[in-house]
């Protein structure tokens, strides 16, 4: 034999180092298993998670709706003292009205539309 003549190994494989361990890997069943249950897990963790936050944003509701409530009563009872303060019989209860003259035979004055003055006698 020639010993110019170089001679090579072609039951080498010339793929990727990328391409040999892509070949190599294997998803198995218990891999699948494992994977399955990881997710099943997570989702049901986020669930868990998700009925909690609704379940404190309904107790923030009915919170509020409480304190809306007792507003509106408190509301409705500053009206009714309101309407008292401001009722005739307060009124005409007062020092300053007691003190005032009642007056006899009064002019009005009528404002019309054609007319401007008319004085009522």
């Amino acid at each position: 034999m020639n010993s110019k003549i170089v001679t090579r190994d072609f039951s080498q494989n010339y793929f990727s180092k990328r391409k040999k361990e892509k070949e190599k890997f294997t998803f198995g069943i218990n891999s699948t298993y494992i994977a399955l249950l990881s997710i099943i897990s997570m989702l049901l963790l986020y669930y868990v998670w998700m009925l909690n936050v609704n379940a404190t944003k309904g107790y923030n509701i009915r919170q509020l709706e409480i304190e809306k409530k007792n507003l509106l009563m408190e509301k409705e009872k500053l009206d009714v003292k309101i309407a008292e303060l401001e009722s005739l019989s307060n009124i005409m209860n007062e020092s300053d009205l007691k003190n005032m003259e009642k007056i006899e035979n009064p002019n009005y004055l009528v404002i019309k539309n054609n007319v401007q003055y008319v004085y009522n006698y």
